[in-house]
């Protein structure tokens, strides 16, 4: 079986997010179907097989033919999904994309099992965002997103795992569709995006200088920059109220974040104090989860976030397992 493999730069740094490898993937198949499979089989087994041989895990070397780690998990997930949504696990900019879900994601990335917009709204929110780098490391100047720190932590609106919320969906579509064709007119992937969505300078000039695009293709994607702003205020303010917040007012603006490098602080995004209360009242909402759910399940050990029978978040089996 042959699929394509994607990883993180080309996820955040094609314009149409494109993989540019083939991988060959035999899932947990026996060693009899996919030898029926012959040509990517005697591949696999000229390149692969020899390296398996000295390696330390029995299974490995047993099942040469398979991914090392299958992420199994992962790929049952995704099954009877129309996409999925993948991020980069290290990443300047947190950026959830939709994604076709016949693919083989790296280890470089994380897959969100679910193709509902709402769920999408809320993961490109800000204010998922916030919870993320107070709880993820970092490395570099980026951010080293965790799902077991961050997503699995992270209390997501009411009942959403069992209720459509359509208001979500509309907007986390709309967004993310409004971003799609931004890149592809100014050909420019997911980094140089945010970089010109976060600079607090931008004008067509300046878009004109990163995108190489001629004066008039410049200036709409100036306008499409504005647009993906505002975009993403309606976005918050829908994540916002899904949660009942609607006193809170995230005053969208240029900001100084502390806790990023001092050469590269400035951020379009919600205000310092709109930060600290959504931190204040997510943590909160996290706790009074954790504590629902020990009272249901004394037993049960949990992290608190409270999504039985819930969409994950899980990184792929990583392309250098295999070839």
């Amino acid at each position: 079986m042959i699929f394509e493999v994607i990883n993180g730069q080309e996820l955040n740094g094609d314009p149409e997010q494109r993989p540019g490898r083939l991988i060959i993937n035999f899932f947990d198949w026996s060693a009899d179907r996919a030898s029926t499979y012959e040509e990517p089989f005697a591949r696999v087994d000229r390149l692969v097989r020899p390296v398996r041989a000295n390696d330390k895990r029995a299974a490995r070397r047993d099942r040469w033919w398979q991914y090392a780690e299958r992420a199994s998990g992962l790929y049952r997930g995704l099954t009877g999904l129309k996409h999925c949504y993948v991020a980069a696990a290290t990443t300047k900019h947190l950026s959830f994309s939709a994604s076709p879900v016949a693919r083989v994601f790296t280890h470089a990335l994380y897959a969100f099992t679910t193709d509902r917009w709402d769920h999408y709204a809320v993961v490109q929110s800000t204010l998922h965002e916030v919870w993320a780098r107070k709880y993820s490391g970092a490395l570099k100047q980026d951010l080293r997103y965790s799902p077991s720190n961050c997503f699995e932590t992270f209390a997501f609106p009411g009942d959403l795992w069992q209720t459509a919320q359509p208001a979500l969906a509309q907007i986390g579509e709309k967004y993310h569709e409004h971003r799609r064709q931004l890149m592809r007119e100014l050909w420019l992937g997911l980094t140089p995006i945010y970089n010109l969505y976060h600079a607090r300078e931008v004008g067509p000039e300046l878009v004109t200088k990163v995108s190489k695009k001629p004066a008039d293709v410049a200036r709409a994607g100036f306008d499409g920059l504005l647009e993906l702003r505002r975009l993403h205020v309606a976005l918050d303010n829908a994540v916002r109220d899904a949660y009942g917040w609607t006193d809170l007012n995230l005053g969208h603006d240029f900001v100084e974040i502390d806790i990023l490098p001092e050469n590269d602080r400035i951020r379009y995004t919600i205000s310092p104090s709109a930060r600290k209360e959504v931190l204040k009242r997510l943590l909160a909402l996290n706790h009074q989860r954790a504590k629902e759910e020990a009272a249901k399940a004394p037993a049960t050990k949990t992290r608190g976030a409270g999504r039985k029978s819930a969409p994950t978040l899980a990184t792929g089996p990583g392309l250098f397992e295999v070839l």
